[in-house]
């Protein structure tokens, strides 16, 4: 779990040196948009300085990477995404479950 948090945060940051704001940023309450060349790469919302509801990170091209549910800055599960098309989630336990088989994890 700890590991999943440190992932999760280490992937957010690294974005940041190309990322504006909308509307609010991380110590405000609120909508939070991260953008790159016009293409909206991460977009979630804050409630009390912490990550809530629905976060999605998106690739230049468009297309989903991953969704993280939180709730009060705890992540509840994560959905990773292949094609825009679903193919595995982690719960916070820590459990995972194949959605459907996908050309990404032929190397792995």
């Amino acid at each position: 779990m700890i590991r999943l948090v440190l992932l999760c945060t280490v992937c957010f940051f690294s974005y940041g040196a190309y990322s504006q704001i909308g509307n609010s940023d991380s110590t405000q309450n609120g909508r939070y948009f991260q953008y790159k060349n016009q293409t909206v790469l991460t977009k979630g919302y804050f409630k009390n300085q912490k990550r809530h509801k629905l976060w999605t990170w998106y690739q230049t091209d468009g297309s989903m990477t991953k969704q993280i549910r939180y709730n009060n800055g705890k992540p509840v599960w994560i959905l990773y995404f292949d094609k825009n098309k679903p193919w595995l989630k982690i719960n916070r336990f820590g459990k995972r479950r194949i959605i459907r088989a996908c050309e990404c994890r032929e190397g792995a």
